[in-house]
């Protein structure tokens, strides 16, 4: 297998590491490292064959198989199995950059991880007509680093999220609240199943959301008729969990005051204040 896939033309390194099965067949982790910038169709080539022809070898289907490379100075990566690799792979070639740091195609999505920034730039969410959105049925996820804070865009289902206010979102968290604050737009959450927006950071565990970190990002986003739902949560504790006020958004507008209701109707009010002053 070793000798079959070192042949192969482009491939610069194989690694093999078997995980021995007691009851299973053998698990197979492999990683093939390509030369640098290889074309588009040699890529196509391995990734087409290359599990297919391994899984035949060692007689099992437990084969997980990791292909990278760089593209100019991006480096790229291709987890097989993953669904609509053939069209995934012409469409990450069309969008690499120098802000892009890595691009990796893995079970369910595409991930973009961009360089970070101090300030995030202008038009930075994809819209619907970039190549690398709406890969068949893959999402498409965009990480970036802004400032000390996080941020994570994913694309699913034909949403168009280019309409939400994320930088505005990111400016609304007051600087002492910065470090480690995570922002995730999601397209279509798994849990709620719907567009949501959620911010962590605005408060301590144990001491819940705070009123004057929250309604700055809750009046941001104000009026967006895209997200259905936004979610502002405390840092979280130790064990990952964190206290988390929800609202329902339709049309722009929040629905009721907020889940539960006496917490998020304080931030609710300021809010609504602090978005009306600044119109």
């Amino acid at each position: 297998m070793r000798k079959y896939l070192s042949g192969l033309d482009g491939v610069t390194s194989v690694e093999v590491d078997v995980d021995p099965g007691l009851v299973t067949d053998d698990r197979w982790d492999v990683a093939v490292n390509l030369e640098g910038d290889p074309g588009q169709d040699s890529v196509l080539a391995i990734i087409r064959n290359a599990r297919n022809e391994v899984v035949s070898l060692v007689d099992s289907d437990k084969v997980e198989l990791d292909v990278t490379w760089t593209q100019g100075a991006t480096s790229m990566s291709c987890h097989l199995p993953t669904d609509d690799l053939e069209k995934a792979v012409p469409a990450v070639m069309k969008v690499v950059s120098s802000e892009v740091e890595s691009v990796e195609i893995s079970w369910d999505r595409i991930r973009l991880r961009y360089h970070g920034v101090k300030t995030l730039p202008d038009n930075f969410i994809l819209p619907l007509t970039s190549p690398v959105v709406g890969v068949g049925s893959l999402k498409t996820e965009q990480n970036i680093v802004v400032g000390s804070s996080n941020c994570y865009i994913t694309h699913f289902k034909g949403v168009d999220l280019t309409s939400v206010p994320i930088k505005s979102v990111l400016d609304a968290i007051p600087a002492d609240k910065r470090v480690n604050a995570m922002v995730d737009l999601d397209a279509h959450n798994d849990v709620n199943q719907v567009t949501q927006l959620r911010v962590w950071g605005l408060g301590e565990y144990g001491k819940g959301v705070d009123v004057g970190a929250a309604a700055p990002v809750l009046a941001a986003v104000l009026g967006n008729r895209t997200l259905q739902r936004v979610e502002l949560a405390t840092a979280p504790n130790d064990d990952y969990d964190s206290e988390v006020v929800a609202f329902d958004m339709n049309g722009g507008a929040v629905v009721g005051q907020g889940d539960p209701p006496e917490k998020g109707a304080p931030i609710l009010a300021a809010a609504q204040q602090a978005a009306s002053s600044s119109s």
